[in-house]
């Protein structure tokens, strides 16, 4: 049988439980996709989170997410986002957000995750320290691999947020083409689907559990398509499928009529 992973990714989630962005109370979206993905079968072996967990900055925002992972019972881990502050997921989330650099093995599979945020900005960057560690983790372990990071390593074709995704991830797409056991990069930010090929390796966006990004749109725009979240199997001889799975409908609706958020 395959290994089952969840990706869900830019919950942006507040301390109080009613917190609101663009029109979403974000906990209750969260909670509603978090359900259905924990319907499934079989029972998800991991959840993977992609960044921007918590939006306000908030201890009790961090403190809900990991009494809720929690309580859930599968091991999970936690990647920083623009929107995160490292010390209170440290803090908050213990084992769970394990850095910069970390390798987690999965069955016959590694995930290694990445922190791609760069303190006081909105887009991405690897430092030398991360790809020299990164580099030393591939040329060790020669199992299937999947790398997780919230930034995008390359343009998804929407050209304002193309703007603001790893500053260098051609450094790590060229990492990727070394190492053949890469079969997958992970990433969040976007808030749409988005499934491309670099050679051999997928490079894999995920809808947020929140609001959507209209995608292909030049300037920043909200989607009306409902919240979901990416799911994988992975099979012990590298194969993986994957699958964006969303709500069949979701009761509140985001505002349109912004610039940004």
């Amino acid at each position: 049988m395959p290994l089952r992973l969840l990706q869900l990714t830019d919950p942006h989630l507040f301390g109080d439980p009613g917190g609101q962005l663009l029109g979403i109370t974000t906990r209750r979206s969260f909670e509603s996709v978090l359900t259905l993905a924990l319907s499934g079968n079989p029972p998800p072996d991991a959840l993977l989170l992609t960044g921007d967990l918590v939006h306000d900055e908030t201890p009790a925002g961090y403190r809900y997410l990991r009494e809720r992972l929690r309580r859930i019972g599968v091991p999970h881990y936690c990647i920083g986002g623009n929107h995160d502050i490292p010390a209170l997921m440290t803090e908050h989330l213990d084992s769970a957000a394990p850095g910069s650099v970390a390798l987690r093995r999965l069955g016959r599979w590694n995930l290694i995750l990445l922190d791609s945020s760069t303190p006081d900005s909105d887009g991405g960057y690897l430092t030398q320290t991360q790809l020299v560690r990164l580099a030393e983790l591939l040329a060790d372990e020669q199992a299937p691999a999947l790398i997780a990071l919230h930034h995008h390593p390359a343009a998804i074709g929407s050209t304002w947020i193309d703007r603001i995704g790893v500053a260098n991830g051609a450094e790590l797409l060229t990492l990727c083409e070394r190492h053949a056991q890469i079969k997958a990069v992970l990433f969040g930010h976007i808030h749409q689907d988005f499934s491309a090929r670099h050679r051999d390796c997928l490079l894999l966006g995920a809808p947020s559990t929140c609001f959507q990004f209209t995608p292909g749109s030049p300037d920043f725009a909200i989607d009306e398509i409902p919240p979901g979240y990416r799911e994988l199997r992975l099979y012990p001889d590298g194969r993986l499928e994957t699958q964006v799975v969303r709500l069949e409908q979701y009761a509140e609706m985001p505002l349109h009529l912004v610039g940004g958020y």
